[in-house]
């Protein structure tokens, strides 16, 4: 894409002064567009005044400066613009502007530079922060012996706006870098299988018949043949974390496909831990990115924009974990019901919940197979248990309650898998202090407001609630 011969400057500047005024709320002057303009055309300062009216020391003294530390806020990118330089700014950010138009309109066989782009990727309506992340994954998709990368974490928090940002970039530094782009969302797959039959065709392969074992194979011969970035997004609707078979056939689905060296390449993302799902093999290695919220910048730069401020706007981050979305659903609720105001919100005492954790966490409890018998008692005791402390509950307490109210007879060691696992999935958190002799557990806001409302009866308090008498004269002991 040769922007230079193929783009005007006037076009140019309406893509600049668009940017510009999304930014900082205006227009760019006469003044300013006479000096890009002229810059654009390897003019001295002179030469643009002469051409422009306006006087020489003006246009050094009275519009460069400024105009140059603006326009390196707005389209930098982390670069100081300057004079000498302009022109090769203006043409890395209208190279970009132009590939987000162009990405944006992908779907079913788009096509970007020689890359053909199938599945619809998701629109990127706001990014923020992740800049460490996304470089990071660039450098292991280039450097990295493993060919696969997993991406994990909570719902809403932001896994699979990452991932087609990655591609966005991928794609404006080398369109020519991949023969195809796959995004495949798991959603009508309840399989394996079933999504193998989906992406196969994609390459005129038919083998909807075939078993599970050719079906691997024919992709890896496609992996082979051509250079791929297969994306499976949401690939825990695929998984049942307690079915032996199952996880066979998870095994040798990425074993399969990454047991032989080729240039292709898979990402996945999903809720539970891909460790949970492999554990049972030593001969599939992946790189594993467990996606946290939003560092405070980023967050606080979301909260703003969207037009919320105050002191309060960090309580916010912190009680939502900076979770995009779950942020995004509590703004939106701010400024419908609390005018606006983050102060007035918390002297409500309340913790909202968004659609998205919501989501999650439906399936984390009423489906079956995602959380065990006691993994769910774990997470309602800790959220009945912060009703009275919100400090984190100390392991050894958390043993001596299970056993005192729940009568559970298990061992020790199936409590601590549980807990291991629960805190991969980011559904318990922990924390130990160095003045602390032992671990303890608390559950985020968002997690434990869903616990103790249980909008849809999926958490089964009611077999939580033991009356404390009956426990008293039950006997239990732990193995």
């Amino acid at each position: 894409m040769n922007l230079e011969k193929s783009l005007s400057i006037e076009k140019i500047l309406e893509i600049l002064e668009a940017r510009v005024f999304e930014q900082t709320g205006r227009y760019l002057s006469k003044a300013e567009k006479a000096v890009i303009k002229g810059t654009w055309e390897n003019k001295e300062y002179s030469q643009i005044a002469s051409d422009s009216g306006y006087s020489l020391q003006y246009l050094q003294t009275g519009v460069g400066p400024q105009l140059w530390a603006m326009l390196s806020e707005v389209i930098g990118d982390g670069v100081q613009v300057k004079k000498t330089y302009l022109k090769n700014v203006l043409l890395k950010f209208t190279k970009k502007h132009c590939m987000k138009l162009e990405i944006s309109k992908l779907d079913n066989q788009s096509l970007v530079g020689k890359t053909k782009v199938y599945g619809k990727l998701p629109k990127i309506p706001y990014f923020y922060g992740r800049e460490e992340e996304i470089s990071g994954l660039k450098k292991q998709i280039k450097i990295s012996q493993e060919s696969c990368i997993a991406i994990t974490g909570v719902g809403g928090i932001g896994k699979t706006l990452l991932t087609a940002k990655l591609i966005e970039e991928i794609l404006f530094e080398n369109p020519n870098m991949y023969d195809y782009i796959i995004w495949k969302r798991t959603n009508g797959c309840s399989s394996i299988d079933e999504l193998l039959s989906e992406i196969l065709p994609i390459f005129n392969i038919k083998a909807i018949n075939e078993p599970l074992s050719t079906k691997i194979l024919l992709l890896l011969k496609q992996f082979h043949l051509y250079k791929c970035l297969l994306v499976i997004d949401g690939f825990e609707r695929l998984v049942q974390v307690d079915n032996y078979q199952k996880k066979l056939e998870y095994e040798d689905f990425f074993v399969g496909l990454t047991k032989e060296v080729h240039q292709s390449y898979i990402i996945l993302t999903s809720q539970i831990p891909l460790e949970e799902i492999t554990h049972l093999t030593t001969s599939f290695s992946f790189f594993s990115l467990h996606l946290e919220g939003l560092k405070e910048s980023a967050a606080m730069q979301m909260i703003h924009e969207k037009g919320l401020g105050g002191e309060k706007c960090k309580r916010l981050i912190e009680t939502y974990r900076g979770n995009p979305s779950e942020l995004e659903a509590v703004i939106n609720k701010i400024h419908r019901f609390f005018g606006g105001s983050v102060e007035k919100f918390f002297e409500y005492s309340t913790t909202m919940m968004g659609p998205q954790i919501q989501a999650m966490l439906h399936i984390q409890f009423g489906q079956a197979g995602f959380l065990s018998h006691l993994q769910k008692q774990i997470m309602i005791y800790l959220a009945y248990q912060m009703t009275e402390d919100c400090n984190n509950i100390p392991f050894s307490k958390i043993i001596d309650d299970l056993k005192e109210q729940l009568e559970l007879k298990i061992s020790i060691f199936e409590v601590i898998t549980a807990i291991d696992i629960l805190e991969q999935r980011s559904l318990i958190e922990s924390n130990k202090q160095s003045n602390q002799k032992e671990i303890g557990y608390r559950l985020q806001p968002v997690v434990k407001k869903y616990i103790l409302v249980d909008p849809l009866g999926l958490v089964n308090k009611e077999k939580y609630l033991v009356k404390k008498e009956q426990n008293k004269m039950a006997t239990s002991h732990f193995v």
